[in-house]
């Protein structure tokens, strides 16, 4: 008698888990298959014993209050549909309102364009399903009140979403992919992160658990799921990696940036991404330390108007990021003052090719 009741009680819990995890109304036949595909149920018969004792089982589930049938007043005349009460379920399907902002603000933060990719779909209806315990008219005010304002050259390029989910499945299980590059030949990767920058996917993996590269994920065709597990070392290693550009290497240097009314809100304003110092100075401009790169991807960034003066390494420069312990956060960075004027001086090489084009395109404009 108690091993009957022991396969009861797992008939019971493994139906609930489905009826939670699906989210919305399934059906008798759908359940039937899942518990058979997990070995509780030991055939798909829809007219044998192991489905009378399904029905059975959601027809106690629905008199005790954890489920509720769509077609409670139709009696085998039509395909009966299931899914969790939620009322019963306060911990797992209830959200203070609190939470419900937070969610939205955070929503928010992510491009209209990304929003529709199948990868988001689940927070997305997640959200519309904790919105139902809340008042309609301010649900929509919250809803239409936190909005992500792209930039005016802001990117986007389309992904493909097949290739997107199996991604982000060999990301989550550890696992390796067989893939083509931009039409390449076929070879294994380990991906190890998903990254936006200027609104472009990227995905960093190892290739053939060997070599550390970034790749576009527009350009990946996806062929098929590799048990093969990323190197733990090499993982760990490249955990904080984006892009590893050979020519990019990190280097200290200041800069003076215009004052604007809107700053003088805010008593340290992060004016870049990497700043690591800020001072006001009496000219009504802000003097900032802050960590560049060479190569050509931070010089053509560091072009905006806000710039009036930009500032060589010096020793009190150095000083500073040896202060805030930046090696840390930048481990290819050295306080060598020599080094870092010479990597200074390759980025302004680069600043001043970009600087030349800005010229040559205003002069242009001038002869229009």
């Amino acid at each position: 008698m108690a091993a009957e009741e022991h396969t009861k009680a797992e008939l019971l819990i493994e139906i609930l888990k489905i009826l939670l995890q699906s989210g919305s109304f399934i059906t008798t036949r759908e359940i039937h298959e899942r518990l058979f595909a997990n070995g509780i149920l030991s055939d798909k018969n829809p007219a044998g014993k192991e489905r009378r004792k399904l029905n059975r089982a959601l027809q106690f589930l629905e008199s005790i209050g954890y489920a509720e049938s769509k077609y409670p007043e139709i009696k085998g005349r039509k395909a009966q549909e299931w899914r969790a009460n939620q009322k019963a379920f306060p911990v797992l399907t209830s959200i203070t309102e609190e939470e419900l902002v937070s969610l939205l603000t955070f929503s928010s933060f992510i491009p209209e364009n990304y929003r529709n990719i199948e990868i988001f779909k689940p927070f997305v209806n997640l959200i519309k399903r904790l919105q139902k315990e809340f008042n309609k008219e301010k649900l929509e005010r919250i809803e239409f009140s936190f909005v992500y304002e792209p930039q005016f050259l802001e990117k986007f390029v389309d992904v493909n979403q097949k290739d997107l989910k199996l991604i982000y499945e060999a990301i989550i299980e550890g696992m390796s992919l067989i893939v083509s590059y931009k039409g390449s030949e076929f070879f294994k990767i380990q991906p190890l992160k998903v990254f936006v920058y200027n609104g472009i996917m990227y995905l960093c993996a190892l290739i053939e658990n060997k070599t550390f590269r970034t790749f576009h994920i527009s350009g990946l065709k996806i062929i098929d799921k590799h048990s093969e597990k990323p190197d733990k070392f090499l993982s760990r290693k490249f955990r904080k990696t984006t892009f590893l550009f050979e020519e990019e290497k990190p280097f200290l240097f200041g800069a003076r940036v215009a004052f604007k009314e809107s700053l003088s809100f805010f008593k340290n304003p992060l004016l870049f991404p990497t700043q690591f110092y800020l001072k006001k100075e009496e000219e009504r401009h802000f003097e900032v330390f802050l960590v560049g790169f060479t190569g050509y991807r931070f010089a053509s960034r560091f072009l905006v108007e806000e710039i009036i003066e930009i500032l060589p390494p010096d020793k009190s420069i150095i000083k500073k990021a040896k202060e805030k312990e930046l090696t840390k956060h930048y481990p290819e960075l050295i306080y060598s003052l020599k080094e870092n004027r010479k990597r200074f001086q390759s980025f302004l090489k680069t600043f001043d090719t970009l600087i030349k084009q800005r010229q040559k395109l205003i002069s242009n404009i001038d002869h229009l």
